[in-house]
């Protein structure tokens, strides 16, 4: 009898328990207050149907209440981030589309999925699928050169920077199924087209990352941008080119390995867009010896207005078109020139000649991504 009563004891349990799993959800979903988005999904969530006022509408509720209830059961955020985390481990792929997972937990913009064109297809860049043909690279080239032109009767130098994408420095960090289509980039195919056919000064950092990535982790593994180790190496390249067209006026200096602090900071955006919780990794910081007035306070923001950071005891006036790349630039930049302007767009005629006026630069700086590339600037009419 006691053996009967216990085993009626433990079925009056699972019932119980199984009853909470499958009533909990529910339960929850009626107590909490629905949400518009999904911080795991990162998207809209659907909202509560309105009780049908026709045929049509009664028709289509059932549909629309089934999907509004599978958007906001119960626990469902916190069982959406187990699946996302089992599911990348178990897969070694990213839950998103614009995360592709490397070696060594390197995470990369983009895809090789058919059709992928999403952030300029940066995965297409690096396979060298995406290419400039001799008919877009000569309209670039007139393009640049006209700006150039003008700047120059103005006695304003002007330089083109281009930064690499993570893929290019850290080709040997992605998967082995991705590989070059064609022997060379976009990038490289402008990079000789402008060096052979202008006078335009163009400034490629790729080698000097390739050289000093062996001594140092150049770009965050779960982020898109190069750190401040990166960027270090990238403002000596550039304002070792500076130099040369002002001579006694700037100094090139590469700020030695310990005059960095180091300390951690949580997942970058390519973590966040493969919802990859929990992970940290080292941030460089440089060290500064010297304080220039405002520099400290606006030198690492990412900014869509325009701003300036001045330093009294420069000599130069810089005027920078930028994208978030510059970022980690800016406190380097905000030191070397009396007064550094920062524009977050791709250069164009009426921003240059609206900051030109206010700004009076002795240089214009135009920076931006390899992944853009191949693109065309806007076309130029300019006397």
């Amino acid at each position: 009898m006691s053996e009967q009563l216990a085993l009626k004891n433990i079925n009056i349990i699972l019932t119980i328990i199984f009853g909470l799993v499958i009533f909990t959800p529910l339960i929850l979903s009626i107590l909490q207050k629905d949400k518009a988005t999904s911080q795991i999904e990162k998207r809209n969530l659907a909202p509560l149907p309105q009780l049908p006022k026709n045929i049509s509408e009664l028709i289509a509720f059932p549909s629309k209440f089934n999907t509004y209830y599978a958007d906001h059961f119960g626990l469902r955020e916190l069982f959406t981030k187990a699946y996302f985390k089992i599911s990348n481990k178990l897969n070694g792929k990213s839950s998103s589309d614009d995360v592709t997972i490397g070696k060594d937990g390197w995470m990369f913009l983009g895809s090789i999925k058919p059709g992928y064109t999403g952030y300029g297809d940066p995965m297409g860049d690096v396979t060298n699928i995406n290419l400039y043909s001799d008919e877009e690279l000569k309209e670039f080239a007139q393009s640049l050169t006209k700006i150039k032109n003008w700047l120059h009767k103005q006695n304003i130098e002007y330089v083109y920077i281009i930064a690499p994408n993570k893929h290019t420095i850290y080709f040997d960090k992605l998967p082995d199924y991705i590989s070059k289509k064609n022997k060379y980039s976009a990038v490289e195919q402008l990079t000789s087209y402008l060096k052979t056919h202008t006078d335009i000064t163009i400034i490629d950092i790729k080698e000097a990352l390739f050289k000093a990535k062996k001594a140092q982790q150049l770009y965050y593994k779960t982020d898109t941008h190069w750190n401040y180790y990166g960027a270090n190496i990238a403002q000596f390249e550039i304002m070792k080119v500076i130099e040369q067209k002002f001579p006694g006026k700037i100094s090139a200096i590469l700020h030695p390995s310990n005059q960095f602090t180091i300390s951690k900071r949580s997942g970058g955006d390519l973590a966040l867009f493969a919802n990859i919780t929990n992970l940290s990794e080292d941030d460089p910081r440089p060290i500064f010896a010297d304080n220039c007035s405002k520099g400290d306070i606006l030198t690492t923001k990412n900014d869509v207005k325009p701003f300036s950071t001045t330093c009294s005891n420069k000599q130069l006036n810089a005027l920078i078109f930028r994208d978030s790349y510059f970022v980690a630039l800016q406190p380097y930049f905000s030191r070397k020139f009396k007064k550094a302007t920062f524009i977050s767009e791709r250069i164009n005629i009426q921003s240059l000649k609206k900051y030109i006026t206010i700004e009076k630069p002795n240089i214009v700086i135009d920076e931006i991504i390899e992944r853009t590339h191949p693109y065309l600037p806007e076309k130029v009419d300019l006397p």
